[in-house]
């Protein structure tokens, strides 16, 4: 019985529906609103219309970006003709979120939109302008002592453009495949509302780097949307010593065999790259600062140790903008010269501790002090030069940072504080890079005391610039054969502890810094492109099997993500 009811019932709705020509309620709810499509394309300043359909009435219309989309694109709603108008603010890629919601109902599209740059036409350029004092092949020095006493000034203007050096054409970049699976959401989805997250490319030479292997190439390509190489774009690495000896002009020459694959394999996946680092104390030649670039001979003076500094500065920001376009999108113009060790620094005109030589640091051991040469060479002023040649070559939008390593640690917190302070109010720097260097056990993270990695965040973010986790990992420092499940459990819960911290203090979830990314400084442990190496600090093992930090690392995010959202303003309501 209850099924020729139910028969019946069926045949009474459909001659309903085929003699009125009108769904019931419930099956209308079937046409659901949508995009025409899910991607476009648009140019810097031009807009394009983004069509949609079975928009009814007194649905709203809104967009969720993540930072980097807003710095992208804008986004507003036609009611009237129901269309999107899509607007290109910077060249790049931006993700935007379209929700429809009308009651209860709410409908999700993410949007790939592509921003290219605006046409301009093309003319002739002028000779560039010929330094009016242009270091001779022997220039004249005064060789300051390796840690003097006097500190040389800022001049508040740039000098005189040196002559471009001509750089050696590369051979045929390497293409790297990428082979990785795996049924998590990738990472760089999960926190797309935050901020970016990345993952370094280790190895200390072309053919040890990461993208090499399969695996570490499909994680980076599956899971982030930001990476940087740990070592290949150092001075040690793009500085040609025979040509640099040979050139006509005097001026240093640059090559970049060693960064232009991974910056190659970056664009053609969307991925984003921190430029590090422009200036360094250590992995910068020592004959990149003599006479002649021969350490046999003295030390240059300051005037040519500056020109030498903006040529190289200018040669690689300017390849990497004009060969590809986009990718770089934050430079670490300085590292770690902020010191606060005993005999190792000079306090400047602004009170900050300036490292003047260094015995040990974060990276390396010496036997006995090894000077700051570009302390040597040129005085404190060294840092705000490189802040302001960076700032005069880079791209707009680009970011320029300083980063350093225990930047919780109250005195060495409270000496940045004063070097940023004072690069910002010169208009010469947008960001802080906060290595966290933190252990297992010390410091705390999530706590209101003096020395905690909160404090430190939001002591920083006083500042009002972008705070970016720069090289991130929880290592575990016991032997290979020891670590067992509640060792790598441990390792997890404090993943998790400073991931919930970030997304915490986070300014797009209420809290009062404005974290941009957040790297994690490797991709797999015992790094398989080595032999015999054994560490433990990163979110895959050797065989490229996510870990249980992994799973801590993006439980904050898919918390959030499973939250109720928040009450949006500003929604348009279509009459």
């Amino acid at each position: 019985m209850k099924q020729r009811v139910a028969k019946c019932t069926a045949m009474v709705l459909a001659a309903t529906v085929v003699c009125s020509g009108v769904l019931p309620a419930d099956m209308q709810a079937a046409k659901k609103p949508s995009l025409t499509t899910k991607q476009c394309q648009v140019t810097v300043g031009k807009t394009v219309k983004l069509n949609t359909k079975n928009v009814a009435k007194k649905t709203k219309v809104t967009f969720r970006y993540n930072k980097m989309a807003k710095k992208t694109v804008t986004l507003k709603w036609n009611k009237k003709k129901k269309q999107i108008l899509v607007r290109g603010k910077r060249a790049g890629k931006a993700t935007v979120q379209v929700r429809f919601k009308k009651g209860r109902r709410t409908w999700k599209y993410n949007c790939k939109i592509q921003v290219a740059k605006k046409k301009t036409a093309v003319t002739p350029s002028a000779a560039p302008e010929k330094p009016t004092q242009a270091p001779t092949s022997v220039p004249v020095t005064t060789a300051p002592a390796a840690s003097p006493s006097a500190s040389a000034q800022p001049t508040g203007t740039p000098a005189p453009t040196p002559v471009p050096t001509p750089v050696p054409v590369c051979s045929p970049l390497p293409d790297y495949e990428a082979e990785y699976e795996d049924d998590n959401m990738p990472v760089k989805d999960i926190y797309q509302d935050y901020f970016m997250v990345g993952a370094a490319l280790n190895g200390s030479s072309l053919s040890t780097m990461a993208l090499n292997h399969k695996g570490m190439a499909g994680i980076l390509k599956k899971h982030f949307n930001s990476t940087v190489l740990s070592n290949l774009m150092k001075p040690e690495h793009l500085l040609d010593e025979q040509a640099t000896k040979n050139s006509a002009d005097g001026m240093p020459v640059c090559k970049f065999d060693t960064c232009d694959s991974a910056l190659k394999f970056c664009q053609e996946n969307g991925i984003k790259m921190r430029g590090h680092t422009l200036l360094w104390h250590n992995q910068t030649p020592e004959w990149f600062f003599h006479v002649d670039y021969d350490v046999n001979k003295d030390l240059v003076d300051a005037a040519t140790m500056e020109a030498r500094m903006e040529s190289y500065i200018r040669q690689v920001i300017t390849h990497c903008q004009a060969g590809f376009p986009g990718v770089i999108y934050t430079w670490d113009v300085v590292n770690e010269c902020v010191c606060v060790d005993d005999n190792s620094y000079v306090v400047t005109s602004g009170g900050w501790k300036l490292r003047s030589q260094t015995k040990s640091d974060n990276d390396f051991a010496h036997d006995s002090y090894v000077p700051n040469y570009w302390y040597a060479t040129m005085g404190e002023s060294y840092v705000e030069k490189a802040f302001m040649y960076a700032r005069k070559y880079a791209d707009p939008g680009v970011t320029l940072v300083y980063n350093d390593y225990n930047v919780f640690m109250t005195e060495k917190m409270e000496n940045i504080y004063k070097m940023v302070a004072e690069l910002k109010s010169k208009g010469l720097i947008d960001g802080i890079g906060l290595q966290p260097t933190v252990g297992m056990r010390w410091p705390e993270l999530n706590s209101d005391k003096e020395g905690s990695f909160k404090t430190c965040l939001e002591t920083y973010a006083k500042l009002g610039l972008e705070l970016q986790v720069t090289e991130l990992s929880f290592k575990l420092t016991i032997k290979p054969e020891d670590i067992d499940e509640e060792a790598l459990q441990k390792q997890a819960d404090r993943y998790e502890e400073f991931m919930q911290l970030l997304v915490d203090e986070d300014s797009d979830n209420g809290g009062p810094c404005n974290i941009t990314s957040v790297t994690v400084f490797g991709i797999c442990d015992d790094y398989p492109l080595y032999t015999d190496n054994h560490q433990n600090l990163y979110l895959w093992d050797k065989n490229c099997v996510p870990k249980p930090c992994f799973y801590s690392y993006i439980k904050p995010g898919l918390d959030l993500m499973a939250s109720p959202a928040p009450v949006e303003t500003g929604s348009i309501e279509q009459q």
